[in-house]
């Protein structure tokens, strides 16, 4: 069975190929599927507020070596309690094998400890990190310069991973 047929028709090209109904309606399902399956779906613009959530992008400096794309990314977020001395880590995103620019949200269900709501200011920190196992890749871990502030709900923030951090080797028992 043959997905086309040819007709005659008049000019220079003849017996030019002609899809049957049946290739015309394969491509409009086609078309329905990606339409509806979220494949057109917009996400949120530069200046967009996202509510209950933090949302942003994360870039890759380009003096980051290239393997280090094969590790994961975790993007995680700070909070301070009223009581709390320092910002603590709350909730965490990971990335396996990330394509940078690396679009992220954050929100309560990412949350790792009980009884936090995620609301109000936050601080973001990204870091990328391989453990290659080889001799010919070099493991290591990158991060950004600063933590990034953001807000719950707030406009999206941009996070630039740019430094190496430095390897901690372990000493025995």
């Amino acid at each position: 069975m043959y997905l086309h047929e040819t007709t005659p028709s008049k000019g220079h090209f003849m017996n030019r190929p002609r899809l049957f109904p049946a290739g015309r309606l394969l491509s409009c399902l086609l078309f329905l599927l990606v339409l509806f399956s979220g494949g057109c779906s917009k996400t949120p613009a530069g200046g967009e507020n996202v509510p209950g959530k933090v949302v942003g992008t994360v870039f890759l400096d380009p003096r980051v070596p290239l393997w280090m794309t094969h590790g994961s990314l975790a993007v995680v977020a700070l909070m301070k309690g009223p009581t709390s001395p320092d910002w603590l880590p709350v909730a965490r995103v990971v990335f396996v094998h990330p394509t940078f620019p690396v679009p992220f949200e954050i929100s309560q269900k990412d949350v790792r400890l009980t009884g936090i709501n995620f609301q109000g200011a936050v601080r973001l920190v990204a870091r990328l990190s391989l453990e290659s196992g080889s001799s010919l890749v070099a493991s290591g871990e990158y991060s950004g310069t600063v933590p990034v502030d953001g807000t719950v709900g707030g406009s999206p923030v941009r996070i630039l991973i740019d430094r190496k951090l430095p390897t901690v080797s372990g000493s025995g028992p």
